[in-house]
């Protein structure tokens, strides 16, 4: 029988079993159900368990079918295969040493370093195993070898082998170990009972290929596996029936041997063992296979893509998929720069735990991104530019809230726009929003009422001592305008300024770079609280924030770096382009003061 008052949204088992109470009320045949030792309330409970474990089952499948609800790893990788997406697999740590070979035989003019030459490194107590990845042949004088820099890759060198088989339905070749490189894959052939042997070289997509075409496919599979695919005679050559199929690979223990620094070599190269062996590049950019977030955020994305890079996003989409070592990214057309770089797309690139952006690297993103950008298109790499913020706060807190004292309050508040700072900054193309700052200074603890906050841009320029040069200093905002000091060469020392520096020295004198408010850059000199002009400098844009210093001689400065100061037409400052904005705790100055209410 129907009853309206029967609620549907509780699906736990006390609230199923009080929706079957409820539905009984409405009949008089069985009137014990709401005693608990009867047997009516048996069936109940009954009925309560059985209807619970459908709901479970059922939510779980109806979660598993979509790939933003989906929480068994298997489910995801299913997803993403739909969407054309190979999750990134474990990567081996790559680090790069020189090798001094001699074989103590001068006729010997040519020595091969073989693929999986081994070598051994440690990170204390752990040891490591490096190889090389493909052979190498080495030209020498009278006996000796030696290479400027041999790539080696963390992990062990393995191997499955499969048979082709046709009387097989659906037949798979997933590879046994989850912890594949899937770029050191490689797969050989064997046909006609050993007489031909085939390499398929790892194809990421359909375009060019025809019924001869040697390549496979990679998938994923259960268990954070990965599968090969070969083609079916129309896109891609399938083997033949019978023959045999061999899977080389490298297994990696991802971000464990990162750091590692000191190699010895396992035993003798070609039959030579005296080698030495020289580091010139620190084990780096290991990493474990992407996470069960990071593929639900990456496979649309990707897809949107279709393995090109046409807009900005799909640069940033491509590289940030394939290469796990990259922190940041922001591609941007050249034809924003100042002055406009037609046919090119710029690309800002931050990699993890590394200062710039080494050569290799920029070699190695060029040659991925080259085969799937424009022809007509070239891309650029530059290295992060850094836009500090300088946090002046006044904090008023109420005593009678709380038994902390001022120090302790300022830590809180340090520690509050820190979190702030990594939340919501440190990264490209991002906006200090002044509210929501302003909202986490009063709310690092209960006792803080109000607080008073400045913020002001800064850039930081390391000069070169002792060289007049002209320093082109873009903020890429707008700046306040109409602010600075007067148009006499002596003026109070606190009137606003736009623009300033901290102290350096220049022709003998302790000075800093200020502007007069009308678009001109002075350097000036301060002494009892009066700041007196010496000498233009350059210009400010003030709609662009850009400044242009004009031989500039800088004696000696204090710190790592000159200090610029700009305030800003708006409290919310924002970053564009190659630009990350960040706060660092040495810009935030804060005043505490005690406050009775």
């Amino acid at each position: 029988m129907a009853n309206s008052n029967i609620s549907l949204v509780n699906l736990d088992f006390d609230g199923l079993k009080d929706s079957f109470k409820t539905h009984l009320k409405a009949q008089d045949k069985f009137k014990d159900y709401d005693f608990e030792g009867s047997n009516m309330n048996v069936l109940l409970d009954l009925l309560a368990y059985n209807s619970y474990m459908n709901t479970f089952y059922l939510n779980m499948v109806g979660s598993e079918m979509f790939l933003d609800t989906a929480k068994l790893r298997d489910s995801i990788l299913s997803h993403a295969k739909e969407l054309n997406y190979l999750p990134r697999s474990f990567k081996s740590a790559k680090a790069t040493v020189a090798l001094n070979i001699n074989s103590g035989d001068s006729t010997l003019t040519t020595l091969t370093v073989p693929k999986g030459t081994s070598f051994t490194s440690k990170i204390g107590s752990n040891a490591f195993t490096f190889s090389t990845d493909s052979n190498q042949v080495l030209l020498g004088t009278n006996g000796v070898f030696t290479t400027a820099g041999t790539e080696i890759y963390e992990g062990e060198y393995v191997n499955d082998s499969y048979t082709m088989n046709y009387a097989i339905d659906n037949q798979r070749f997933v590879l046994s170990n989850p912890t594949v490189d899937t770029d050191s894959i490689t797969v050989t052939v064997i046909e006609d009972n050993g007489a031909t042997t085939l390499t398929y070289a790892y194809a990421t997509s359909l375009y060019g290929l025809n019924s001869d075409s040697k390549v496979f496919f990679l998938q994923p599979a259960e268990d954070e596996k990965y599968e090969i695919v070969f083609g079916d005679n129309v896109t891609g050559r399938k083997p033949k029936n019978d023959a045999t199929i061999v899977a080389d690979y490298r297994l990696s223990s991802g971000e464990l041997p990162n750091g590692c620094f000191k190699f010895t070599i396992d035993g003798a190269i070609s039959g030579v063992s005296n080698v030495a062996v020289t580091t010139v590049a620190a084990a780096a950019s290991g990493s474990v296979a992407e996470s069960d977030a990071s593929i639900k955020f990456n496979a649309p994305r990707h897809f949107s893509t279709q393995e090109r890079a046409v807009t900005a996003q799909d640069y940033e989409t491509l590289l940030k998929i394939n290469f796990p070592e990259i922190a940041a990214i922001s591609a941007y057309g050249g034809e924003t720069v100042s002055p406009p770089q037609y046919g090119r797309v710029y690309i800002a690139v931050d990699i993890e735990n590394v200062t710039g952006l080494p050569d290799g690297k920029i070699r190695e993103y060029t040659d991925f991104i080259l085969q799937r950008a424009p022809v007509s298109i070239e891309p650029i790499f530059t290295e992060p530019e850094e836009l500090f913020v300088d946090v002046d706060t006044i904090v008023n807190y109420n005593i009678n809230l709380t038994d902390l004292s001022q120090s302790d309050i300022r830590t809180l508040v340090i520690t509050a726009i820190s979190d702030f700072n990594v939340e919501n900054l440190s990264n490209f193309k991002k906006t200090l929003r002044y509210s929501r700052l302003s909202d986490a200074i009063d709310n690092a603890h209960p006792s803080i009422v109000s607080n008073e906050t400045t913020v002001k841009a800064i850039k930081k320029v390391v000069p070169d001592v002792n060289l007049a040069k002209d320093y082109d200093i873009d903020f890429d905002l707008p700046l306040q305008d109409n602010l600075g000091a007067s148009a006499t060469a002596t003026y109070d020392a606190d009137v606003l300024r736009t623009i300033e520096s901290t102290a350096f020295r220049y022709k003998g004198q302790s000075v800093q770079i200020e502007d007069n408010g009308e678009g001109t850059l002075f350097i000036t000199e301060e002494a009892d609280g009066e700041s007196k002009r010496i000498e233009d400098i350059g210009t400010v844009d003030y709609a662009t924030g850009r400044l242009l210093i004009k031989g500039l001689t800088v004696s000696s400065y204090e710190g790592s770096a000159i200090k610029f100061f700009a305030r800003p037409k708006s409290l919310d400052i924002f970053s564009t382009k190659n630009v990350i904005l960040k706060i660092d705790n040495a810009d935030i100055s804060t005043t505490i003061n005690r406050v009775q209410i």
